[in-house]
């Protein structure tokens, strides 16, 4: 028989099939919800709403210190990433004309543990010299999970109970901040981006590391987990299935609603390869989470620099396994 199951999951091309009913889960019952960011982490997390979640892995990473109190363990799948370095804005009178001239300056973020904020200080820090403690951090929202900022970092928690994005933007406009690591794209008028041209940036990055930034995983609740175990490999090998039907769509991009879409998807494939999006512990899927755990145990994201078995429920998982 059947099990019920709800997934919380954002409908992105590569997961629509699970949510329309095109792919259905082996013996589940799939009743797949959405809410926004944050609001879908911060259920799960509170609440333990869901019996799996699409979750940021910052705060993944915040919860697993206390695995009582946060009773979910995520599976290699991996059903956002994105590039951060276009996503980092910097104030057209602010005299910022290189990395390292965010020392000194205020720089808003969302929070300290959004899994954005810790790609763009990691990868600063890492490739571009930056001095994260020499930078004001100010933080537009509260955090999802309660963590210990270590002291060397200076960070200035706002109280905003609105929209941090827009109170960004706003202190931005306003000359109170010199620049915004953000999630989205900005809208504000006097800023522009830290890097002009942060496609090449980008790419070179992927070239030099072979890291495409893990976002999101799907965490599962434990009691699931136990109870049922063959229910991972059923909603892996579904969410394989759904990615393949949204790969396609790159087959056939005369579909997309996106001008020259075949010169842009001959482009992604020639540096990122077919499945930019693989699933599973692969090589550079590996070597991308034990950087993110890393930059998240040294920004103090982290309690500990987890290994890749403190973070997934694998042993009734049949997956690709770089160890």
């Amino acid at each position: 028989m059947a099990i019920d199951l709800t997934l919380a999951c954002h409908p992105y091309a590569w997961t629509q099939p699970l949510r329309d009913g095109r792919v259905e889960p082996e013996g589940v019952n799939l009743t797949s919800i959405n809410y926004p960011n944050p609001v879908r982490f911060s259920r799960m997390v509170r609440n333990l709403e869901f019996d799996a979640c699409e979750l940021s892995m910052g705060t993944y990473l915040a919860t697993r210190a206390n695995a009582e109190r946060f009773p979910f363990t995520a599976i290699p799948i991996f059903p956002f990433r994105k590039f951060r370095h276009a996503y980092m804005y910097v104030r057209e009178d602010a005299d910022v004309d290189s990395v390292t001239d965010l020392e000194g300056r205020r720089v808003g973020i969302v929070n300290w543990q959004t899994t954005t904020g810790i790609w763009q200080r990691g990868i600063l820090a890492e490739h571009h010299d930056l001095d994260l403690t020499s930078v004001e951090w100010v933080s537009g929202g509260d955090e999802i999970v309660d963590i210990d900022v270590p002291s060397e970092y200076d960070v200035e928690y706002i109280g905003h109970q609105g929209s941090t994005i827009g109170v960004l933007e706003d202190m931005i406009a306003d000359g109170d901040i010199d620049a915004i690591f953000h999630p989205v794209d900005s809208s504000v008028d006097n800023a522009q981006r830290l890097f002009e041209d942060a496609k090449t940036v980008e790419q070179d990055y992927y070239r030099e590391t072979s890291i495409f930034p893990i976002m999101h995983a799907i965490v599962l609740r434990d009691s699931l987990i136990e109870d049922e175990p063959w229910v991972l490999q059923k909603l892996f090998d579904a969410f394989e299935e759904a990615k393949e039907i949204g790969l396609q769509a790159l087959d056939r991009p005369r579909e997309l609603p996106l001008v020259w879409a075949d010169v842009h998807a001959d482009e992604q494939e020639a540096i990122l390869g077919e499945d930019p999006w693989e699933y599973g512990l692969t090589e550079d899927n590996v070597t991308t989470v034990e950087t993110l755990a890393r930059y998240a145990h040294e920004q103090g994201v982290a309690a500990e620099r987890y290994d890749i078995e403190d973070l997934f429920a694998l042993d009734t998982l049949d997956t690709e396994y770089y160890a």
